[in-house]
């Protein structure tokens, strides 16, 4: 995208990858668009905890996919960069989103992220699933209140990541960015593992946008 302006249908279809690739469980740290100095061309940043730096192949292929999923998507495979969740410029991406933090997207000029030089920026903001974890001794958690560093510990990895992202599905339900039965089926399958874990209000909440969708 060599345009000066970083245009809205843009940030809208990156939005809905983020969102898709947080369907296929594949975890965002941050992503973020950013006109480097150095070309004045606009790359939509997804930094991940999915995949070590020596296996971004892997998670450039997932993200592709991803990107298969989203109709008339105006972002194109050459305009994304995959990094780590560990890589200097994803930390500093996180901490400016995270100590300016919106439910919308946030503009900057001139801002530096680890060894990145940008002229302009456009951060999302943070998209939960929920964190998860794996202990040592093998169970898997999520993380269900920030606040309180409250962990649920699940039976397997699936039900944590499916009720990991409740809230993302709970957006995308509120805002009518998606509809359709296979929306509805993944509305209620959050809803099941849920409920399985004793989240009552949340499964029934879910359950109820699922009937909206259909109709």
């Amino acid at each position: 995208m060599d345009s000066d302006l970083l245009v809205e249908n843009k940030i809208e279809d990156g939005a809905a990858l983020i969102r898709q690739l947080i369907r296929d469980q594949f975890e965002v740290s941050v992503a973020f668009w950013v006109k480097r100095t150095e070309e004045g061309l606009w790359y939509l940043y997804v930094a991940t905890t999915s995949v070590k730096a020596e296996k971004l192949n892997e998670a450039y292929r997932i993200v592709y996919e991803a990107l298969t999923k989203i109709p008339d998507c105006s972002v194109s495979p050459s305009e994304i960069k995959v990094i780590t969740g560990t890589d200097p410029i994803a930390d500093d991406a996180v901490a400016l989103r995270d100590r300016n933090p919106s439910r919308e997207e946030k503009r900057y000029r001139g801002k530096r992220l680890g060894n990145l030089a940008t002229e302009e920026l456009c951060i999302y903001p943070r998209r939960l699933p929920l964190e998860v974890r794996e202990l040592p001794d093998g169970p898997w958690q999520v993380l269900i209140s920030e606040i309180d560093d409250v962990w649920l510990t699940c039976d397997s990895e699936d039900d944590a990541r499916t009720i990991a992202k409740a809230r993302v599905l709970e957006e995308e339900s509120l805002g009518r960015l998606n509809s359709g039965e296979q929306f509805a089926a993944e509305l209620e399958k959050t809803a099941d593992a849920m409920e399985r874990y004793r989240m009552g209000f949340g499964s029934r909440f879910l359950r109820r946008r699922a009937e909206e969708v259909r109709q």
